[in-house]
């Protein structure tokens, strides 16, 4: 038995799955070139790294004349100095900024898996304990890997960013084949 109100959602994402669809394929498409051209990808994130934290030095610096009075005044406009520093290094030296967010990653990667291999053993009595040793291993190993491979800084980033869009894109035609598939139309629709 339908309600009025999932016949005007069905309605509503049939009437948008184009939409769906044109995103995924945009995505994709994207994710793919980004794949094929990593120094670009890698590139891209460090820029929008930089404009993110100019971002949010201009925002702390709001916030420290506009919020804040007195001595904590002072530490948001610090922070905002660190940020718009933070910002504008990633512009003038994007190389040098792509080896530093790598090394960051690959050490946070290589504690993150030791982390996690730790819990696993401490929890080795419940069902599935060796999976995640597993991917506690696999993650620390990625981290190590990134950190003695010496181009790493000019392909990880990118891989990371052209990765996570081909997947969003990948999501998106999956939802619009759902749509058209799997979801009944509407009676308003037939």
């Amino acid at each position: 038995m339908r309600t009025v109100g999932n016949d005007i959602v069905r309605h509503q994402l049939h009437e948008n799955r184009k939409w769906y669809l044109s995103l995924g394929v945009l995505l994709t498409l994207f994710g793919v070139f980004l794949l094929l051209s990593l120094p670009f990808a890698t590139l891209s994130v460090i820029f929008i790294f930089g404009v993110l934290m100019m971002i949010g030095g201009v925002l702390h610096f709001i916030a420290a004349f506009k919020i804040f009075s007195g001595g904590f005044r002072w530490f948001w406009a610090l922070f905002g100095l660190l940020y718009l520093a933070a910002g504008y290094y990633a512009f003038t030296t994007p190389v040098k900024t792509a080896i530093v967010l790598t090394n960051i990653l690959a050490v946070v990667l290589i504690i993150a898996g030791v982390i996690r291999m730790f819990n696993a053993l401490l929890f080795r009595v419940m069902q599935g304990w060796g999976w995640t040793f597993l991917s506690g291993l696999l993650t620390f190993i990625a981290g190590v890997v990134i950190l003695i491979s010496p181009d790493a800084p000019f392909w990880v980033l990118g891989l990371f960013l052209a990765v996570d869009i081909l997947f969003q894109g990948i999501n998106y035609l999956s939802f619009a084949s759902y749509i058209k598939h799997q979801l009944p139309k509407s009676s308003a629709d037939e």
